[in-house]
């Protein structure tokens, strides 16, 4: 199964179809993302404990060791877990697939800093504008912050959500996307199965009971996935990730909210008020397509 050499990526494709071959490799597909969880959770379990006994030795009591206490320690612990999936997406494309994993980030086999730019630039100024909104139409529970936790959670929110955000990017849009896609045998088929694979095993890791967050969490892979197809690479659906969850850390900050009641999923915990990001996610898309609506989606070289 392993593929001793690396496969140069063909030009001419979109970047979904990068995997697809005359063979569609189920079995090797489902034991891609299977990986792909365990990685996710295995990290998160290993880096968690580590913060955990970390916390415990200043004397604090993380959510980990059962405690209540939303620390900087616990805070970087959960966003470097999932930032790796970056190196192991890109691990697990090449030992499988034998593509470099560098291809994951784009059509162009790297991160384009002028796509990056541009939706940085664009996209950016409306998510302010969303979240602060969000926030004031929003019931949040109130929490104590002490100066400490507050400068450290936010230090560590600037440094590190947009790498966690990333990491899911790679994971979901890069990887999933890319290995559903290639079972198809058409354009069409393999279109489907990328976004609706990807974009439900999104939602499950999740894991939220509330059909609320999980319409918001297939939007936002089914939308973040064709973001990725139409412009070729993951630049963009890492801004407007990245975006989303750093600005949700600074606004609990800000506004003295608990994020461990924010991370809630349970069957409730949601409301109509997710048919606001929903909405955004299908505009932000709409206008990404307008703007490739000369050249189509971009394809390798």
């Amino acid at each position: 199964m392993r593929s001793r050499s690396s496969r140069r990526v063909p030009p001419g494709l979109p970047y979904h179809l990068v995997l697809a071959g005359p063979e569609r490799r189920v079995g090797r597909g489902v034991l891609a993302l299977v990986l792909l969880v365990v990685g996710l959770f295995g990290f998160g379990g290993v880096i968690s404990l580590a913060g955990s006994a970390i916390d415990a030795s200043m004397g604090r009591a993380n959510p980990i060791s059962g405690g209540t206490e939303f620390t900087p320690v616990y805070h970087a612990a959960n966003l470097v877990s999932i930032a790796l999936l970056i190196p192991w997406s890109m691990l697990l494309q090449r030992w499988l697939y034998g593509v470099r994993g560098a291809s994951l980030s784009s059509v162009l086999s790297v991160f384009r800093p002028a796509v990056f730019g541009r939706a940085a630039l664009t996209i950016g100024p409306v998510w302010v504008l969303y979240m602060t909104g969000f926030f004031l139409l929003s019931p949040y529970t109130a929490k104590e912050w002490t100066f400490a936790d507050a400068m450290g959670v936010f230090v560590v929110t600037i440094l590190l959500s947009p790498l966690q955000a990333a990491g899911e990017e790679y994971g979901y849009r890069g990887l999933a996307f890319r290995v559903a896609a290639s079972w198809g045998r058409g354009p069409r088929t393999a279109m489907a199965l990328g976004l609706g694979v990807s974009s439900v095993l999104f939602a499950a890791i999740h894991i939220s009971t509330d059909p609320w967050l999980n319409l918001y969490y297939l939007t936002l892979g089914v939308t973040f996935g064709l973001m990725t197809w139409r412009t070729g690479g993951l630049e963009t659906s890492v801004v407007v990730h990245a975006a989303n969850n750093t600005l949700v850390y600074l606004f609990m900050v800000a506004t003295h909210a608990d994020p461990l009641a924010g991370a809630d999923r349970s069957a409730g915990a949601g409301s109509t008020i997710m048919l606001l990001p929903c909405a955004l996610l299908v505009a932000v898309t709409a206008a990404v397509w307008a703007g490739t609506r000369r050249t189509g989606p971009a394809l390798t070289r």
